[in-house]
């Protein structure tokens, strides 16, 4: 019990008490749920657990260590926030950024310093990142994932892109400015500090924390305009300094071994994989840095980085040689042992910060260095004749997911499709009967749902959210990125659209899923632009193109029905997703932006498909599906690919408007509805018997 259990209750209206545990909840709806979680506590050695009660109004912790209460302002576990799994940490701008902004200063005129850059990144360039290296949060209070701010002695500015335009409004303080980036007449970080500073100015920069190709393009673009770039080194941040010892510390989660059942191949044949790959290219050692390539070479998974399967930690790969940079902790005798089987003649394990060291006096051999996710630091510690400048052979690898990867995705997405499908039914029935919901309580509801259809112990078991779950309602689906407060989030209403992303990290895979519903009638207007975004999300699942085809060229497909009424929307189509890894996953992507020697689309990548439209201040649509690129056979006999639908949940037919659609878009929402029904119902049958009629209602054929 202490470790792990489940126990549902349904159909009960009275007190629900866990016996010879931690929780004892009161449920007042018909689907309501008590869940234990397998999280362990991260003191070594400690066998406690820590369980969850999830139900439509109450997320309640309980742990039978204290170690949980010493770390829980620390980050190093996960609670119950809105409803969905986050960093443990109260958000950073709970000391006013004001505040911080007015002391940062101080020092930034103390070290002579006119100007200092602060981007999200962690030293492995990580979209989301460990409590620790949350700098740009603490000084801006922007929580957001994406973001740059920028502070001289006299303005600041935050830099961040459509996805969190609306988020950054609600939350930046009056001193900041907020830069729209990616709208037009927006200037980059270095043209707006080349027009905002005198010449001789001095720009602050962390070399860790940025990645060499940009970090170098903006010194050069700074150096232009009679700038000069201050490289920080340790100690000597200003944020750090004013942060001092409020700040967190290092995470120090375990690491653990990725079953061959789950990973579709050892350690060992992907290392002999690089190595070949590293040889052909004349070099003795590879300088490996982002944290999901790390993890999927040597089959790891870690649990430093809220949402995301990794462990903070470096690797330098040689041609007979393994050296890892993580705390020595983190690695168990059992892990260390299997690691050393696959990596060669030699493994070591070395402190996490003395990798910078290492490669100073690494020797005479070319090392291969990705100068796109590298630090600046680590990338300038090795002498430029030395570097092999090109993208890591590891990132073309993990992208092109192998046949017991790609089986546990379409098993996981299965699962995951008959717990969203569960939610919305046992949503809909409780709202039917007047017992009200909220934001909160869809984010805690669909959570709950995962974890029951995907148990501790199980093969496929639910561990956490694979982000922090978006459910909106009305205006609130308009912003993007949008987080419900734990407390006074937004009601469901019978006559708003509500949106809702979510996804799960599951064992077999990682999952990620977007639908716009509503309890009630709405607007023609609504219909019209939901019917707008299903066309373009039916012209992207359709589409035939030739293999290499880069996302940029896929773009417009899903955004023309939008364009030809004037509408758009501002941010991407499509992002990778990782197998029981990163929910989002480069190198392939979807979007209306160039990228510089931007991947092309291999068969085995995985893409999500996911338009959308947002009227500002009303109400947000999206609908989303993760695919697989599959080979398509083609009159030609060429090499096409397609796409693949692994999503599995009914898409709303009530708010089609159907003579909108042609008959190909109509047979294309019928067929992928069917399936659906067809794959889910054993499932839902099951597990879930009071949803099936949902599931047949949803799913049912739209006929004109």
């Amino acid at each position: 019990i202490p470790l792990y259990m489940m126990m549902v209750f349904r159909r009960i209206n009275q007190a629900a008490f866990l016996m010879g545990g931690v929780c004892v909840a009161s449920f007042l709806c018909r689907r309501s749920y008590v869940v234990m979680m397998p999280t362990l506590c991260p003191k070594s050695g400690c066998r406690g657990g820590i369980s969850m009660s999830l139900s439509l109004c109450c997320g309640v912790f309980g742990h039978s260590c204290s170690h949980w209460k010493n770390n829980f302002r620390l980050g190093n576990i996960m609670r119950l926030n809105g409803g969905s799994l986050e960093s443990g940490v109260e958000h950073i701008n709970s000391v006013r950024s004001e505040s911080n902004m007015e002391q940062v200063r101080n020092r930034m005129l103390e070290d002579g310093m006119d100007a200092l850059i602060v981007p999200t990144d962690d030293p492995h360039m990580s979209e989301y990142v460990a409590p620790y290296f949350s700098r740009r949060e603490f000084v801006s209070g922007f929580t957001g994932s994406a973001g740059t701010a920028v502070i001289t002695r006299t303005t600041a500015a935050l830099f961040t892109d459509g996805r969190y335009h609306s988020q950054a409004e609600r939350e930046l303080s009056a001193e900041w400015t907020l830069m729209r980036s990616g709208l037009e007449k927006v200037p980059t970080v270095q043209d707006w500090l080349a027009e905002s500073l005198p010449r001789g100015s001095v720009v602050g920069l962390d070399p860790q924390v940025h990645a060499a190709e940009p970090a170098q393009r903006m010194q050069r673009r700074l150096e232009e305009c009679g700038l000069s770039l201050k490289m920080l080194g340790p100690g000597e941040h200003p944020v750090d300094r004013v942060w001092g010892a409020a700040r967190p510390p290092l995470p120090a989660g375990p690491v653990r071994q990725h079953p061959i059942s789950h990973a579709g191949k050892t350690a060992r044949a992907k290392l002999e994989e690089v190595r070949a790959l590293m040889g052909a290219r004349g070099a003795g050692h590879l300088l490996l840095t982002a944290l999901d390539e790390v993890a999927w070479l040597l089959n790891l998974r870690g649990s430093d980085v809220a949402c995301n399967q990794v462990s903070l930690c470096f690797a330098v790969l040689g041609l007979d040689s393994l050296h890892l940079f993580m705390d020595g902790g983190k690695l168990s005798a059992g892990v260390a042992l299997q690691l050393q089987e696959d990596a060669g003649e030699v493994l070591s394990v070395r402190p996490y910060l003395h990798i910078e060291e290492f490669l100073r006096a690494l020797g005479p051999s070319r090392v291969w260095v990705d100068g796109r996710t590298a630090s600046l630091a680590l990338f300038l510690a090795v002498p430029e004749e030395r570097r092999l400048e090109q993208r890591s052979p590891v990132v073309l690898l993990k992208a092109c997911k192998n046949e017991g990867e790609l089986a546990g995705m379409r098993a996981c997405h299965l699962r995951d499709g008959a717990a969203v499908a569960e939610c919305l039914a046992g949503l809909e029935e409780d709202l039917a009967r007047g017992l009200g919901g909220d934001e909160a309580g869809l984010d805690r509801r669909v959570t709950a749902c995962r974890a029951l259809l995907s148990p501790p112990g199980s093969p496929g078991a639910f561990l956490e959210p694979s982000f922090p779950t978006i459910a909106g309602v009305a205006a609130n689906g308009a912003v993007i990125h949008y987080r419900a407060p734990e407390e006074g989030s937004a009601s469901l209403g019978p006559q708003d659209l509500v949106l809702l992303d979510s996804g799960g990290q599951y064992l077999d895979g990682t999952t990620d899923i977007t639908r716009t519903i509503h309890f009630g009638s709405v607007s023609q207007r609504m219909k019209d632009c939901y019917t707008l975004v299903l066309k373009g999300h039916i012209a992207l699942a359709q589409a035939v193109f030739p293999t290499g085809t880069p996302g940029s060229r896929l773009d417009c497909l899903a955004r023309a029905a939008l364009w030809q009424q004037g509408l758009d929307y501002n941010h991407g189509t499509g992002h990778g997703v990782g197998a029981y890894l990163n929910v989002h996953e480069g190198p392939q992507g979807i979007g209306f932006r160039r990228i510089e020697n931007e991947a092309g689309f291999a068969a085995g990548m995985t893409i999500s498909n996911e338009p959308g439209y947002y009227d500002e201040n009303n109400f947000g649509i999206r609908i989303e599906n993760i695919c697989v690129a599959i080979r398509k056979d083609t009159p030609s006999g060429k090499d096409f690919l397609g796409f693949d639908t692994v999503s599995l949940a009914p898409i709303k037919t009530d708010l089609v408007n159907l003579a909108m659609l042609s008959d190909s878009e109509l047979q294309w929402l019928n067929t992928y509805n069917q399936t659906v029904q067809i794959k889910l119902i054993d499932l839902m049958q099951t597990t879930f018997p009071d949803s099936v009629q949902y599931l047949l209602q949803e799913t049912k054929a739209l006929v004109r």
